[in-house]
């Protein structure tokens, strides 16, 4: 994973508000339906899901290995550590979320299943892991992509998608009208519920099927596994 945290950074200054509107409404059925209480956000960024449950009335907890994603965040509780290794207690969580491109941003299928582990250790029995992500390997299976987002500040958020070997490299960073601007980097290990699956079987999770229509893409995945 890269250690600079530029474009975490960047991805940080994405307009939120659009985004915390659309997807309330599922959090909140679904924290409504397993009961949750507290939650743990593994692979946090910036905190968006953390700040979103806690207005629910979910307790929740984040961390990310990129510390410029969530250094000077006040109003959410985050921390720096890695996905496999959180300083977490054992069955201390009602859940355990990990969306967007953390499992991709792990360097091999045996990174992913620590990190499968351990957010699994630190949740309840009876308790769910929920994973989310979009499949790399699908998004460019035509060819390249190129996404754009306008912040803020007028700024043109890219990132572009394209084959590298066995992996997709995503280059992202703002870029202004007219000005050149340096793109991070990072390489994505493509991963869908297909890959998950045997790791989970491995672990002796159970998947479970998640409980109403989630927000997302059509090369968007979800993976809901009930912890024994």
């Amino acid at each position: 994973m890269p250690d600079s945290g530029n474009w975490a950074a960047v991805a940080a200054a994405l307009p939120m508000a659009a985004r915390a509107e659309r997807e309330r409404p599922f959090w909140q059925a679904l924290a409504a339906f397993w009961g949750w209480r507290k939650v743990v956000d593994a692979g946090c960024g910036a905190g968006f899901h953390v700040r979103l449950l806690g207005e629910i009335g979910v307790e929740a907890v984040g961390f990310d290995a990129v510390l410029a994603a969530v250094k000077d965040r006040a109003g959410a509780r985050l921390m720096v550590a890695d996905v496999a290794s959180p300083p977490l207690r054992d069955k201390a969580f009602d859940a355990a979320l990990c969306v967007g491109n953390t499992l991709s941003l792990l360097p091999s299928r045996a990174a992913q299943r620590g990190a499968l582990d351990a957010m699994a250790r630190a949740v309840r029995p009876g308790g769910v892991v929920v994973l989310q992500g979009e499949d790399a390997g699908e998004l460019v299976a035509r060819g390249s992509v190129v996404r754009t987002r306008r912040l803020s500040d007028g700024a043109l958020h890219v990132r572009v998608f394209e084959h590298f070997g066995r992996r997709v490299r995503m280059l992202a960073g703002a870029v202004r009208d007219g000005a050149e601007s340096p793109l991070e980097t990072t390489l994505l290990l493509p991963t869908s519920s297909v890959v998950l699956a045997p790791m989970s079987r491995d672990l002796g999770l159970e998947r479970v099927v998640l409980p109403l229509t989630p927000p997302g893409g059509d090369v968007t995945w979800w993976f809901v596994l009930s912890v024994p």
